[in-house]
């Protein structure tokens, strides 16, 4: 009851000076949340403004329940966890409701927030490629993000996030994965899933159900009813950077055309999507790839040039790091989500 009566005074105290005082809360005190309209739930509403609520909960609820009656969104709870670091929400408890949005760009005067996207092709029991991930090795990889709190998220959510119109959990990563290998439907799927994780599969059209190694379109759809994303890889994995031998300018750009556009329309008609995130084959772009796959509608494009994205990154050229490596030192050096860089 201590702790639960410190919190209050603290936050009654922070009501007042805004009140009278016009000082603008300090950026990280109301984590980032949408606009929304807020429904009325029972329970005592201790300070509320435009901005935020002081609300003591009637019973225990989690994050997401609070986020859904005062957010619309039970995906938001992130926000209502960031804002109430520590917090138990059980019955009686005063936490913090931020109502708005305050830092979409994740910018702070310590630095700002990165993005790592991470990378992989196939899986299977036993590797003998770099580009294989061994099933043990990515289940560890995965229980490592759960339980250290990191938050997968969506293409949807980091394009939203690259045109500064909503802020991303502290901790957000983007799980992508290469190729269109039937492994990604058998063995990263049901891991995935365990943990309550999506990924987006980047696929080149040409692949699809050729062989036993290829996933098909009827898996594909599976995994987009899941949650999972499909993007385009294009559709032959040719390089968009440089002519083949003996390819004339006009030809060339023909093909850059052909593999952008057409497997666009080969995944829009297959599942029924707006394809708009695009991998660029063997991670090689130009600008003149760059302005095809804009002009095709592609909204977001990959490379693999390791590093993370702020939101200031172009979104037709984000960098991703390839998980190539088994050793969980190694990945976890990939999972930075954070720049330090005083910009007071």
């Amino acid at each position: 009851m201590q702790i639960m009566a410190n919190q209050l005074s603290r936050f009654l105290k922070i009501s007042l000076i805004v009140i009278f005082t016009g000082v603008s809360l300090p950026v990280g005190f109301l984590s980032c949340a949408p606009t929304a309209t807020v429904i009325q739930p029972p329970g005592k509403n201790l300070f509320r403004s435009e901005e935020y609520v002081v609300y003591q909960l009637p019973k225990a609820e989690t994050p997401a329940d609070l986020a859904a009656k005062f957010l619309g969104d039970k995906k938001k709870s992130w926000v209502i966890e960031e804002a109430n670091p520590g917090a138990l929400f059980s019955s009686g408890d005063s936490v913090v409701i931020p109502l708005k949005e305050r830092n979409k760009g994740g910018l702070s005067a310590e630095g700002f927030q990165t993005i790592p996207i991470l990378t992989y092709h196939r899986f299977a029991g036993n590797c003998n490629s770099p580009l294989c991930m061994p099933i043990r090795t990515f289940e560890l990889q995965m229980k490592y993000l759960k339980e250290n709190g990191y938050d997968v998220i969506t293409p949807k959510e980091l394009i939203a996030f690259l045109e500064y119109r909503q802020g991303l959990p502290k901790k957000s990563v983007l799980i992508t994965m290469d190729d269109g290998y039937r492994s990604a439907y058998n063995i990263a799927y049901p891991i995935l899933k365990k943990y309550g994780f999506t990924a987006t599969l980047f696929i080149y059209t040409n692949f699809v159900g050729v062989s036993s190694m290829a996933i098909t379109w009827d898996q594909l759809k599976e995994m987009k009813a899941d949650g999972f994303t499909i993007g385009s890889h294009t559709m032959f994995h040719s390089d968009l950077t440089k002519p083949k031998d003996g390819e004339t300018e006009l030809e060339f750009m023909a093909r850059i055309k052909e593999e952008l556009y057409g497997s666009k329309k080969i995944i829009d008609q297959k599942l029924g999507q707006d394809t708009c995130v695009l991998a660029y084959p063997f991670g090689y772009y130009d600008q003149r790839s760059i302005k095809v796959a804009m002009e095709a509608g592609y909204k977001m494009a990959v490379s693999v040039k390791r590093g993370g994205n702020p939101f200031f990154a172009n979104p037709l050229s984000l960098r991703r790091d390839q998980i190539l490596e088994r050793d969980m030192e190694i990945f976890i050096s990939r999972l930075k989500t954070f720049n330090h860089m005083l910009l007071k």
